[in-house]
């Protein structure tokens, strides 16, 4: 129940934010810096709530797993140098 009443109170904030800025006219740019805020705020807070890891392979990564390579004392390549 609270975390529901804190949300919508953050909603009625942003929105009523959101009305005095257009409201008050203010230059192109300053709403474009500060709907990029907005935008990577919003990311931040949608990637910290989630659960969601972008290279477990549960979720069908398409970054495969990376692999060390078994190197024996044996099967050591030798280096030819080219003098």
């Amino acid at each position: 129940m609270v975390l529901k009443l804190s949300s919508v109170t953050v909603a009625l904030l942003l929105v009523g934010a959101t009305v005095l800025l257009i409201a008050s006219r203010p230059p192109a740019w300053i709403l474009l810096l500060l709907g990029s805020f907005a935008l990577a705020a919003l990311y931040i807070v949608a990637r910290t709530r989630s659960r969601y890891d972008p290279l477990d392979p549960r979720f069908g990564s398409c970054i495969p797993p990376i692999s060390k390579p078994k190197t024996s004392t044996g099967n050591v390549p030798k280096q030819h140098s080219d003098v």
